[in-house]
């Protein structure tokens, strides 16, 4: 009985040979009876704490309270999730307006040409990634000068990797275009033609991957969301026009994508011009090795990631246009995965809260026991 349990706890206590009994007993009876009997034994507080702190499941620990830690979680998150949900709405703007023309295979053409280009971006994107945590660990140390030499050494690299795949692409779009669709398809042509047009684009879609990643260092993700307002406006403007208006069809859709990421990536080079995140001049000059290192090092694992999700997604893609030549179900496995781009994003988004809060709270000392002031004992 609990009541019984405490008197014999309170009687162990005051033998500190039999202070292992205070442990067990602990995980037996309510933790205010024991902490009475803790506080006459005195010698088994230590003990009896640690027990009443292993009561409690972790996984109970984790979930929300509507505490200081939860309202700094959702401020991060809600805003990504709302940037992140531009991009595949605009490629879904981007399949509706194809799916107009009434061709199935300019459709599936278009979602071969969108793997390979992803693809490619993805394999490279992982700077962005590695590049947040970097910013936020800098910035919430009070570091901005540090942030800055982030932001630089990421887009040198970024500019490096973003010339050679859009030197590949454009130039010689049929041969990665070939490891998903075969060079005999029906769509094949019209998939090189949007690919090649599209990849203009790459750098600057690097770009600004880089200073959303950036600006999410700062936790700031309100500008990121404006910028990317503006920029799918822009191409959600010239998507008819240029694919019904100047009868440019797939290659249409192409260059408006291309144009309003050209300008999103604009805009981020001036804002983080003006926020000191960037100069322009570290650009044209290579880093250090030895500064390289924590992006290389972080990027590693997260390369492997890529490769390995791009590989299952370029797997599908191919089978899929192998499964009819029409064209038709290439086209809605096309669909589809505008659907499931959709969906991902809340998961991308608290992987971005989590990969900015965790280095900014220690950066500003929110590590180890410290950290409790801010997020109770979370």
């Amino acid at each position: 009985r609990p009541r019984g349990s405490a008197r014999m706890a309170a009687k162990i206590a005051r033998r500190p040979r039999l202070q292992p009994a205070v442990l067990l007993l602990s995980l037996l009876v309510p933790c205010t009876a024991l902490r009475g009997a803790a506080a006459r034994s005195g010698g088994a507080v230590a003990c009896i704490d640690s027990a009443v702190q292993h009561r409690v499941p972790r996984w109970r620990d984790a979930l929300p309270r509507g505490d200081e830690l939860d309202d700094r979680i959702l401020s991060v998150a809600l805003p990504s999730i709302a940037n992140l949900a531009v991009i595949p709405l605009v490629g879904a703007v981007d399949t509706f307006w194809i799916g107009r023309m009434g061709d199935a295979l300019a459709l599936a053409g278009q979602g071969a040409a969108n793997q390979v280009f992803f693809s490619t971006y993805f394999l490279i994107a992982f700077i962005p990634t590695i590049t947040a945590p970097l910013v936020a660990k800098a910035a919430g140390g009070g570091d901005i000068d540090g942030a800055a030499r982030r932001v630089c050494e990421a887009l040198f690299l970024a500019n490096v990797l973003g010339a050679l795949g859009t030197a590949l692409l454009v130039l010689f779009p049929a041969a990665p275009l070939s490891v998903v669709l075969p060079p005999t398809a029906p769509a094949f042509e019209y998939a090189r033609r949007y690919l090649r047009l599209r990849s203009l684009s790459l750098i600057p879609a690097l770009l600004s991957s880089i200073g959303f990643a950036a600006f999410r260092g700062l936790l700031d993700n309100v500008t990121p969301l404006r910028v990317s307002l503006a920029s799918n406006a822009l191409n959600l403007v010239l998507d008819p026009v240029l694919i019904f208006g100047a009868r440019l069809g797939v290659a249409g859709a192409a260059v408006a994508t291309a144009a309003s990421e050209v300008f999103a990536g604009g805009l981020y080079v001036a804002l983080l011009l003006r926020r000191r995140l960037l100069r322009l001049g570290a650009l044209l000059t290579p880093p250090r090795l030895s500064d390289l290192l924590p992006l290389l090092r972080g990027g590693a694992a997260m390369l492997l990631r890529q490769v390995a999700l791009n590989v299952a997604f370029v797997s599908a893609t191919r089978r899929t246009q192998l499964m009819d030549p029409t064209g038709v179900a290439a086209a809605a496995y096309s669909i589809t995965n505008q659907v499931y781009s959709l969906g991902v994003v809340v998961m991308l988004a608290m992987q971005a809260a989590g990969a900015t809060l965790v280095p900014s709270a220690l950066a500003r000392g929110g590590g180890g026991e410290g950290g409790a002031a801010g997020g109770g004992a979370r």
